[in-house]
C-alpha cells in the first residue's frame, strides 16, 4: 500500500484556499510575535505558515497590511481574553474582580503584539485607526459592565471615569506595573481593583 503522505512536507498546503492560506500566515505572524516579542521576517512567517515566500508577497503588499490583519484577528482568535464573561452581572466587587482578571489576562498573553503595534503607529494611519477602534470597544465594555454605577452620573463625569478606567487597565499601564515597577499579577490586580472601586460612585 502506498503512503500518500510520503515526501510531502505539508499535505494540507496545496488544498487550502487562498483565504485560508492568508489566515494561516496571519496566525503564524501572531504566534511568532507572542513567542519572541519581536516582529518576524516575511521568511519566518512563510515558513511557520507553510506557504512560499512568493505567496506571502501575493497575500500582503506590505508588512503593515499583515500587521493590520493580525490586529483584526485578535478578537476571533482570543475571544476569552477580549470579552467579559457575564458582563454587567454581580455586585460591584464581583464585577471589579471579573474585569481586572480579564484585562490582566489579555495583557499577559498579548502584550508583545499590543506593544509592537503601538510602536508602529507612526506612518501607519490604518494601524492607528484599528487600535483606536479596539480601545473604543474596550471602553464600551466598561460602560456596560459598570452601568449600575455610571448611570447615576452626569454624562461628562461618566465619560471621565470610563476614560480613567480604560487608561488604568491599558497595556501601557500593564507595562508600568509589571515591567517598570516589577509588580506581580496579584499586586497589579489589587492596585487596579482598588483604583476602580475608588473611581466609581458608591450606590446605597
Amino acid at each position: 500500500m502506498t503512503n500518500n503522505c510520503q515526501n510531502v512536507s505539508n499535505p494540507h498546503a496545496h488544498t487550502l484556499r487562498r483565504s485560508e492560506r492568508r489566515a494561516s500566515a496571519v496566525d503564524a505572524f501572531i504566534d511568532l510575535i507572542l513567542e519572541s516579542g519581536n516582529a518576524p521576517s516575511p521568511d519566518e512567517v512563510a515558513k511557520r505558515a507553510g506557504v512560499s515566500i512568493a505567496s506571502m508577497y501575493r497575500y500582503f503588499e506590505t508588512l503593515d497590511e499583515l500587521r493590520n490583519d493580525a490586529i483584526a484577528r485578535i478578537t476571533e482568535r482570543f475571544p476569552e481574553l477580549v470579552f467579559i464573561p457575564e458582563i454587567g452581572t454581580g455586585d460591584l466587587k464581583q464585577r471589579i474582580v471579573t474585569f481586572t482578571k480579564v484585562r490582566l489576562a489579555l495583557h499577559e498573553k498579548l502584550h508583545p503584539l499590543q506593544l509592537l503595534n503601538r510602536r508602529n503607529l507612526q506612518g501607519s494611519p490604518i494601524t492607528a485607526k484599528q487600535l483606536d477602534s479596539a480601545r473604543l470597544i474596550l471602553c464600551d465594555q466598561i460602560r456596560v459592565h459598570f452601568d449600575h454605577e455610571l448611570r447615576t452620573l452626569n454624562p461628562a463625569d461618566c465619560e471621565d471615569i470610563v476614560a480613567s478606567i480604560s487608561v488604568l487597565t491599558s497595556v501601557e499601564s500593564w507595562e508600568q506595573f509589571r515591567r517598570t515597577l516589577n509588580q506581580t499579577v496579584g499586586q497589579t490586580r489589587r492596585a487596579w481593583s482598588t483604583a476602580i472601586e475608588r473611581l466609581l460612585p458608591v450606590i446605597e
